[in-house]
Parts: C-alpha cells; structure tokens; sequence
C-alpha cells in the first residue's frame, strides 16, 4: 500500500478523520455526518412533492413556477 492510500482528512462538520478514498468520491464529510446530512435532504425532499393534476402521480416540485402551475 502506498502512504496515499491511509491519509486521512478532515470532516467539514466535526473535523473527524475522513478516509482519503471517501474524499477521492468527492465527499468532504465523514460517514456519520453525511449520513445525518443525506437523511436531512430526504425529509425536505418529501415535502417537495405534489400530484400534478386530478388523478395524477405525484411529481417533484422544483421551483416556485411549477407551484404556481400545479393544479391547473
């Protein structure tokens, strides 16, 4: 193994050690505080869907025009 491969990083959030192949996959958090972040994101991301129209599927709600424009 070269030294590259056991470096470690900081966490963003907690400064934690962050292995160097999770930052090589573009993440800058460990994994307990990408995981607090993740669960985060999906729980507002819940809240950010509506159906469409009448008897419609539920859709992802992505800017305030398509708010203005559900329904009609």
């Amino acid at each position: 193994m070269s030294n590259t491969e056991n470096e470690f990083f900081d966490c963003v959030v907690c400064e934690e050690d962050v292995p160097s192949g999770r930052v090589a996959l573009g993440y800058d958090t460990c994994l307990e505080c990408g995981a607090k972040e993740a669960k985060r994101e999906t729980y507002r991301k819940s809240l950010c869907v509506a159906p469409a129209f009448n008897k419609g599927a539920y859709q992802y709600v992505t800017s305030k025009s398509m708010v203005r424009d559900l329904g009609r």
